[in-house]
């Protein structure tokens, strides 16, 4: 037998509900209280259904009356004494053609405290996690001309409230500045403390006027295995050191998988072949070639990250760098800044702006 054909067993079951049961006439009074509902508000058979919250007249929202006009199970939360409970209001149908309201009661007190908790970590977190974005947009270089030398302009799109990509602009001496851009493994808090990191780094060792770019990438590669124990961890850096007495930069590629791009005065589009192995703690030292390219006056140097390269359309197609290049020539007539935004917003076109990793370009020109 069914326990729907068996009316005796169905109740037994109610009754033993740990959910609280009530059910409720046309005009709402009360006509059934399960066990659990009896001991945790008493008698209240033959009352509105309003009176356990101790009111004298229908709810604001009252969701029985819902239940009637919709046809439709209805739920809110209601305060009763000390306690929060979740109602659900379903409407019955008997096959005679009576019409009720049955109610699950359940309390929540205890969930709506923890939720009350969490929003509460959320709030911090989230004002951490702000005062962290500040930081590290602060610590990019603004646009602009660095020492009657280069002209920068740049844009950062990370793929979460804080990112793993990092690029700037040091003056090492008087006739070198060193620009560079960094992609560090992962994103989020863990990966922009790293960024912080580098940057602070590439500071201190370029700050004491040394121009030799492999000394800097092994100092580097030395404070990084210090401080990062993970040996899946890593970041790439590509370095460009410019030489405005001389006209030339000399690279030095960690890792970095998107090579720099010269567009010379003349409209001529070139990648410059440089590459190396990031830094991370798998090797205890590495050997970097540096590839030095005589620039002239109106020059330009792209670099920029592989959320670009690697962004996906609907068809799980990448951008690519061929399509990227063919951007660059197409739009190549435009000034750095504008450059800079039509190559984004041709990656953000194709990829119908789904962000799945941090996108940085910079565009330096040649003073």
């Amino acid at each position: 037998m069914t326990i729907r054909k068996d009316p005796i067993l169905m109740r037994e079951i109610i009754e033993a509900m740990d959910y609280m049961v009530r059910v409720m006439d046309v005009n709402h009074k009360v006509i059934y209280m399960n066990k659990r509902m009896k001991e945790e508000f008493g008698e209240t058979m033959g009352h509105a259904c309003y009176f356990l919250l101790g009111k004298n007249e229908q709810c604001a929202h009252c969701i029985t009356k819902e239940t009637e006009k919709t046809g439709t199970t209805q739920t809110k939360d209601v305060l009763i004494n000390d306690k929060i409970f979740n109602v659900i209001s379903s409407p019955v149908s008997t096959e005679s053609g009576y019409n009720y309201s049955i109610e699950m009661i359940h309390d929540i007190t205890e969930q709506k405290k923890m939720e009350g908790e969490l929003l509460k970590h959320y709030a911090k977190l989230k004002a951490d996690i702000d005062f962290a974005k500040h930081i590290q947009n602060r610590a990019l270089p603004l646009d602009g001309t660095y020492w009657d030398s280069i002209e920068i302009n740049s844009i950062y799109r990370p793929s979460e409230d804080l990112g793993g990509d990092l690029y700037d602009i040091i003056d090492i001496n008087p006739s070198e500045s060193l620009l560079y851009i960094a992609d560090v493994s992962g994103h989020g808090i863990t990966s922009s403390l790293r960024t912080i990191f580098l940057r602070q780094m590439m500071r201190l060792q370029a700050g004491e006027g040394k121009a030799d770019l492999n000394e800097i990438v092994a100092m580097m590669h030395k404070n990084y295995q210090e401080m990062i124990a993970d040996r899946e961890e890593y970041l790439t850096i590509l370095l460009c050191l410019y030489n405005k007495e001389n006209k030339e930069v000399s690279f030095l590629n960690a890792g970095h998988n998107c090579l720099p791009v010269l567009i010379k005065s003349n409209g001529d589009i070139q990648e410059i072949p440089v590459s190396g192995m990031p830094i991370c703690c798998l090797m205890e030292k590495v050997e970097h070639k540096q590839v030095k390219v005589a620039v002239k006056t109106g020059d330009r140097i792209i670099l920029y990250t592989d959320g670009i390269t690697e962004a996906r359309n609907k068809e799980n197609e990448y951008f690519e760098t061929n399509r990227f290049l063919e951007t660059i020539k197409n739009n190549i007539s435009l000034d750095g800044k504008e450059l800079a935004n039509t190559i984004i917003n041709e990656v953000e076109s194709f990829s119908d702006k789904r962000v799945l990793d941090d996108m940085a370009i910079v565009i330096a020109k040649i003073i």
